[in-house]
């Protein structure tokens, strides 16, 4: 059972702080404080879509005075960018933490803040109740909103030399609170997600090919890599046969030749290709696209666990291994030269056949308001390097040298260091940004393509009263969609000294916030499969995915 969500109550200046009853006037005779309780259950938002759920308010505590209670729903994204003045010195050992965030000499801090929409809706309810549920509708208009991403467990960042990017977004449940005294205040009621819906692709089998670098290891994360100029080149060839895009909880196959072309003295062997799928951003603004590194920021759609529910196809995921799929490299037996008597090779592979499993969880490729939400394949060649190339661990190398010349050849045998050994292996890696993801979808009637919420036609969803929700089913869809108004966005930008990287999702508990629809998936659909619900919940399942 989950445990109560227990916030102050707290005025919308001063969010989440202590609020004295709003009777008293002398807080060293006030009371204990005034607390309120919020959660709600509910399917996440489809496009086109008509969702029914409940909310849960309690309060606890000398509440008098609480005349009205207003359920409310937003989406906001936000980005934060932490850039170094290209001016300012670049310290040996930087520092990270957030004092440093406000050195004006040394950074350039920005946070925004866009509101997508924001409804709300009075619960008609007895003010002087303090523990009650009542049921709510939201129509959910023909709009792609972006996927709803699960912020307790990781959020979008990329930067190097101790810059710092980062983003959020939310939808989230709240409920407000009038008070006699004219105090407004707001507590949170879960967080909850949209699925945008996409219509199917043609089987579009691209190639490309992929050029190899280095993989930078932990000593040389600061140091420009070795260079070898006579080493080898690999590319990697790969096409997709049925088509570069998949959907959660799915598998896509590829097929990849490796591409070797170097001098016929060089003995390095490609000897294992493996593959993994990561999560790729492309920033909109310029200026932070240009400050990016090649690393995968760690993000996770947001989106229901296993149900208890046995006897329903879109809830059950498939165990797949967590190790990315490795196959070993066959090459031909004859190279062939570039040129005439040239001292060039160039050498192909086999054709490699892989698997790449994506994720229950994987980000639907989406185009948001700060950037766009994408995938790459990322393929790690495995090399057997020859004699003659550089260490990759040039930092140990460089700090035996200094440690040895002080010793004589006949003293090693007499002091405890140890050279630093060549790694069996070199690693390459590349990535093939080609391959889209798509959410699990129910099949049904052929639907029209829902409008970009990025779009100046773009609506924002409305509550509706639930006595409505089986009328409004009935309707057209072309008609329904006309009863959401058009979306009026705002952006705020944080004032300096107030900017922070996380702000959406601060607990040190990862439960919270509460997902509304792992909620709805564990305590509401088991009811409704076996009669105990409304017959509208079984109706409208393929909202939870």
């Amino acid at each position: 059972m989950l445990r109560w969500l227990a916030l102050v109550l707290a005025t919308i200046a001063t969010a989440f702080t202590p609020l004295r009853s709003p009777q008293s006037k002398d807080p060293s005779n006030a009371p204990s404080q005034c607390q309120a309780h919020a959660w709600v259950r509910a399917p996440d938002m489809v496009p086109g879509e008509v969702i029914a759920g409940d909310v849960k308010i309690k309060l606890s505590g000398p509440c008098t005075g609480a005349e009205s209670y207003t359920l409310g729903l937003r989406y906001k994204e936000k980005v934060f960018s932490r850039l170094r003045r290209e001016d300012a010195p670049i310290p040996k050992k930087p520092k990270f933490r957030y004092n440093s965030v406000q050195n004006k000499d040394m950074w350039s801090v920005h946070e925004e803040e866009r509101i997508a929409f924001e409804i709300k809706s009075p619960l008609g309810t007895d003010p002087l109740s303090r523990n009650f549920t009542t049921r709510f509708g939201v129509l959910v208009p023909n709009t792609n909103y972006p996927p709803g991403l699960d912020c307790r467990f990781g959020f979008m960042h990329n930067g190097g030399a101790g810059d710092m990017i980062s983003s959020e977004s939310i939808y989230e449940y709240f409920v407000e609170i009038g008070f006699s005294n004219g105090t407004i205040s707001e507590i949170p009621a879960g967080m909850t997600a949209f699925a945008p819906f996409y219509l199917s692709t043609e089987n579009n089998t691209p190639s490309v090919n992929v050029s190899l670098s280095p993989t930078p290891t932990r000593s040389r994360l600061n140091m420009k890599p070795p260079v070898d100029r006579l080493g080898s080149n690999y590319t990697i060839e790969v096409s997709f046969p049925e088509g570069a895009h998949v959907h959660q909880n799915s598998s896509v196959n590829f097929t990849a030749i490796v591409h070797r072309t170097g001098y016929t003295n060089r003995t390095d062997v490609p000897i294992e290709l493996c593959a993994l799928l990561g999560n790729g951003i492309e920033w909109l603004s310029q200026e932070l696209q240009n400050r990016t590194q090649p690393f995968l920021p760690s993000i996770k759609a947001l989106v229901p666990s296993v149900s208890p529910v046995q006897n329903l196809q879109f809830h059950r995921v498939v165990n797949f291994p967590n190790q990315p799929p490795c196959r070993e490299i066959k090459f031909a037996a004859t190279p062939a030269p570039l040129t005439h008597e040239s001292p060039i090779f160039s050498t192909s592979s086999e054709p490699i056949s892989l698997s790449l499993y994506v994720n229950h969880d994987a980000v639907p490729d989406f185009s948001t308001y700060y950037q766009k939400l994408r995938h790459r394949v990322k393929l790690d060649l495995h090399v057997t390097p020859d004699p003659s190339e550089p260490w990759d661990n040039e930092f140990e190398k460089i700090q035996w040298e200094k440690q040895i010349a002080v010793v004589g050849a006949d003293e090693l045998d007499w002091v405890p260091w140890m050279p630093p050994t060549q790694p069996r292996r070199r690693l390459l890696y590349g990535n093939a940004n080609v391959l889209s993801v798509i959410p699990m979808q129910k099949e049904g009637p052929v639907r029209s393509t829902p409008i970009h919420y990025l779009s100046d036609k773009a609506r924002q969803p409305v509550f509706v009263d639930p006595s409505d929700i089986a009328d409004l089913r009935l309707m057209l869809p072309e008609e329904r969609d006309l009863m959401a108004p058009l979306t009026q966005p705002s952006i705020r930008v944080f004032a300096k000294g107030e900017e922070v990287p996380r702000r959406y999702c601060t607990s040190a508990d990862m439960r919270y916030p509460i997902y509304v629809g792992d909620t709805w998936v564990r305590k509401v659909l088991p009811m409704a499969v076996e009669g105990q619900r409304e017959e509208d919940a079984v109706d409208h399942l393929l909202v939870v995915q």
